[in-house]
């Protein structure tokens, strides 16, 4: 995987959670990294204890992402306001502002959800769905992959995370040197403590033992244009 890379996510914080380890290392690599976040994540809980009320959720997880994409290393954080929870209602125009934002940065790579969006969260198979077929318009060569749990590593994950078999993992990413900056990327989700705790028990308090040290990718197609 080279040059640039365009991460198409649908909430703050799904970069965190996903491919972390992947954006560290190409970041210490000196690659372009760019992230478009679809939503403000207003939807979600306000934390345990609760770090600001429902009104200001969006802003405030705004603020941190800007602090996840710093300590990852992102170049350029794209954050949309497309409504968590409703990307359903606005494919269209999702796929636009999409095609739009590749057309500018016409990446090398673009990663994103797997059709099940891992979690099975409708947002992230929207996500996925509209990125494919932005991905599939563009004008220039670009490859897709989507970044997956394998079934081999179930043991690690949650039982409601959608797995992959095995067999279409194309590519790992060797991030255990980067545990550390994927840890302090989670960390500053901190309106998302509980799902960071429920995906990843302990890391908040260092504990790392069930954060992980490789990270997958399913190769999904190349343009030709």
């Amino acid at each position: 995987m080279t040059g640039k890379v365009l991460y198409c996510f649908a909430h703050p914080d799904d970069e965190s959670f996903t491919c972390g380890g992947t954006i560290a290392r190409f970041a210490s690599m000196g690659r372009y990294q760019a992230l478009y976040c679809a939503t403000r994540g207003e939807a979600g809980k306000t934390g345990n204890p609760p770090v600001c009320t429902h009104e200001e959720l969006g802003d405030r997880r705004a603020l941190e992402l800007e602090n996840a994409a710093r300590i990852l290393g992102l170049n350029e954080v794209i954050l949309r306001d497309h409504g968590d929870g409703r990307l359903h209602e606005r494919r269209d125009e999702l796929k636009a502002d999409i095609r739009s934002v590749l057309d500018r940065i016409r990446p090398d790579v673009v990663i994103t959800f797997p059709p099940s969006g891992i979690s099975g969260h409708r947002d992230h198979q929207v996500i996925q769905q509209v990125t494919l077929d932005a991905v599939r318009e563009t004008s220039f060569p670009t490859k897709l992959y989507y970044i997956v749990i394998p079934e081999s590593i179930s043991h690690f994950c949650p039982p409601n995370v959608i797995r992959t078999p095995d067999e279409y993992i194309s590519m790992t990413v060797d991030v255990t040197l980067f545990q550390n900056v994927i840890a302090e990327a989670l960390r500053a989700h901190r309106s998302q403590n509980i799902s960071v705790e429920r995906v990843f028990p302990g890391v908040l308090q260092g504990d790392f033992s069930r954060l992980r040290t490789h990270e997958y990718y399913q190769f999904v197609m190349q343009t030709d244009a």
